[in-house]
């Protein structure tokens, strides 16, 4: 009994500290842009220089936009694996707030059977079901979802929701051949031309039409029957801005607010992390690791809050 009441103070004495650490710590109030890119399984030489070159150009555009490596992450060549995936979307899920936002490029070959969609990755390859229940597990909204790979078409209306934009670079499963939209894509979040209302930033709805118009042309100039057409869905296409065509100027301008940025974003992947292993700790060991997680996730909001005012 006497045990029992002592394990049930420290409980609350733990719930107390991560409630203050909390208070201590307040999430961003502006949203935030977060990139998933993933370059899939190449399978010949050929492809997999293409893939990783189009992997290349969107990650330097997403670093571009964001001016922060820590919310644009890159998953390519033998490292994009049905695992790894799964473990990023669990990690975004646990690090989003339902006000940031989510960008996903999948970039690749895909394949349809007449009834279900894979992504093909190395080894085994992720099926679009199970893709889809990952993505709508992740808070962040809207959500942009463009699946550049063949036979993308298949999925277009499973992964369909409320606040979420998805392009496919199909109209359905049976187109099958290599894509060209991710090249045209890709150069699109990096031109000028792609900016049609000339803001300085590209919409998805821009991307969208230049990369489909591209990819159009491309067909008509060799004189052959095009064998991808390019979908969208979801009516936030205007207003989801998925690059800039300048430089973001962030606050962490000087080495010690780029160390105490990326000790932030190491906490909150930390974090994130801790919750999903939640119901398989026991209560009072999740909650003191919260604790010294979220009091530290404060002590560096704090310094980088004073190093921004110098």
């Amino acid at each position: 009994m006497v045990a029992a009441l002592a394990l049930g103070t420290s409980m609350s004495r733990r719930l107390q500290w991560v409630v203050a650490a909390l208070l201590l710590w307040a999430p961003p109030t502006h949203a935030a842009l977060y990139y998933l890119i993933v370059g899939g399984l190449g399978g010949e030489p050929e492809y997999t220089k293409r893939f990783a070159t189009e992997v290349g150009e969107l990650a330097k555009a997403a670093r571009r936009t964001t001016g922060s490596r820590s919310r644009v992450i890159v998953l390519d060549g033998q490292k994009a694996t049905r695992e790894a995936l799964r473990e990023r979307l669990h990690g975004l899920a646990g690090r989003l707030h339902a006000s940031d936002r989510l960008a996903v490029f999948l970039i690749g070959h895909g394949s349809y059977d007449g009834e279900n969609y894979k992504f093909n990755l190395p080894g085994p390859d992720i099926d679009g079901k199970e893709l889809g229940r990952l993505l709508a597990a992740v808070p962040g909204r809207p959500q942009l979802i463009v699946d550049a790979t063949s036979a993308s078409g298949a999925i277009l209306k499973d992964w369909s929701a409320k606040d979420r934009i998805v392009i496919t670079a199909t109209r359905n499963g049976i187109e099958r051949n290599a894509t060209r939209f991710a090249k045209y894509w890709a150069e699109a979040l990096s031109s000028s031309e792609a900016d049609t209302n000339k803001n300085g930033r590209i919409s998805a709805k821009e991307a969208f039409d230049y990369a489909s118009s591209k990819v159009a042309d491309s067909y008509k100039k060799e004189g052959t029957l095009a064998t991808e057409h390019a979908q969208l869905a979801g009516d936030l296409a205007n207003r989801f801005d998925v690059a800039s065509l300048k430089p973001v100027v962030t606050v962490a301008s000087t080495p010690e607010l780029r160390r105490l940025n990326k000790e932030h974003a190491a906490l909150e992947e930390q974090i994130a992390q801790l919750r999903l292993r939640k119901d398989r700790m026991p209560s009072d060991q999740y909650l003191s690791q919260l604790q010294d997680l979220l009091v530290k996730l404060a002590t560096v909001q704090k310094q980088i809050d004073a190093a921004s005012k110098k």
